[in-house]
């Protein structure tokens, strides 16, 4: 799902690390515009097989327009997976925090509270559900060499990267998270304040994790993202994990023509990380995919730095 930005050239971006790391799992992408109407957000939610709310710096009021219209998206996949339709939502980071907003319609401020996690290389703490997850079951029971690496702190594998977190405490302040999802791990931040790093919906495929699994394979523009084979491997894993849910959803657009015109290939990947030449404070993604851009007097796209909230 795009998010908007500004003194850019589109009114939304997506950052290409989330599409490579659906491709890595032989999937396309295809951007979802948070401002277009009720009747095209549906036509496409038929068409798609899976839904991903990534990791950005978008305020989570209920109000936002992109949280309504992320609700919108993540009732209809609540509704087709009860009605025996598997239809996968994955969250990253600030969409892991998104999911937990939407099951508990409260606010943001709330729930979360200020972390000391931002280009914070981790680890994870698993919970004893996390042995029989959908999410690291297989890992546990044939990759545990995996398992080893995420949880130990010589290595350092797990990139965090955001300013709030869920503590853990509050699952039990509020009794509908506990109705709703199962934490598969915590992770602690620079001060050691603990906070939930990954969750699993107990009825459907969906899944959070507030950590970036596509960093390590596609994010080099902070030099404190690991890229080592485990941390490669996790993340294919959880790519897997997606998009093997993702492949048994029924949804597909009415034709060929819509499929390829939806597909996010049609706009230009620009290379935004050369931003961090001109400003060192740079926390955007390595390559960017703007939409609906806007053109300047000259023909090309607007100037100006990029701004990723």
């Amino acid at each position: 799902m795009a998010q908007a930005c500004h003194n850019c050239p589109g009114r939304a971006y997506v950052a290409a690390a989330y599409t490579k790391w659906i491709e890595m799992s032989g999937a396309r992408a295809v951007p979802i515009r948070f401002y277009v109407s009720d009747q095209e957000l549906r036509q496409l939610f038929e068409s798609i097989n899976g839904l991903i709310l990534p990791g950005g710096l978008t305020d989570l009021w209920l109000d936002d327009p992109y949280v309504v219209a992320a609700s919108k998206l993540v009732k209809w996949a609540e509704e087709a997976n009860a009605a025996g339709e598997v239809f996968p939502v994955w969250g990253t980071c600030l969409g892991h925090q998104l999911l937990q907003v939407l099951a508990t319609n409260a606010s943001f401020e709330e729930l979360l509270v200020e972390t000391d996690a931002v280009s914070h290389p981790s680890t994870l703490e698993f919970t004893p559900q996390a042995a029989t997850s959908k999410v690291f079951g297989t890992m546990f029971s044939k990759r545990s060499d995996l398992v080893e690496s995420a949880a130990d702190p010589e290595e350092n594998i797990i990139m965090e990267n955001h300013e709030f977190g869920m503590p853990p405490a509050h699952y039990a302040e509020w009794p509908v998270l506990n109705r709703t999802f199962d934490i598969l791990s915590t992770s602690r931040d620079r001060k050691g304040l603990e906070y939930v790093s990954t969750i699993e919906h107990q009825r459907f495929p969906f899944f959070g994790t507030q950590w970036h699994p596509e960093k390590p394979p596609f994010e080099f523009s902070d030099n404190t993202i690991p890229h080592s084979h485990d941390a490669i491997a996790v993340s294919q894993h959880l790519s897997g994990v997606f998009m093997d849910y993702a492949r048994r959803s029924k949804h597909r657009p009415v034709s060929v023509e819509e499929e390829l015109a939806m597909l996010i290939y049609n706009y230009h990947a620009v290379f935004t990380a050369r931003d961090i030449v001109m400003e060192p404070s740079y926390d955007g993604p390595d390559i960017t995919y703007f939409l609906d851009v806007v053109q300047a007097d000259n023909g090309g796209l607007t100037s100006g730095l990029t701004k990723f909230n």
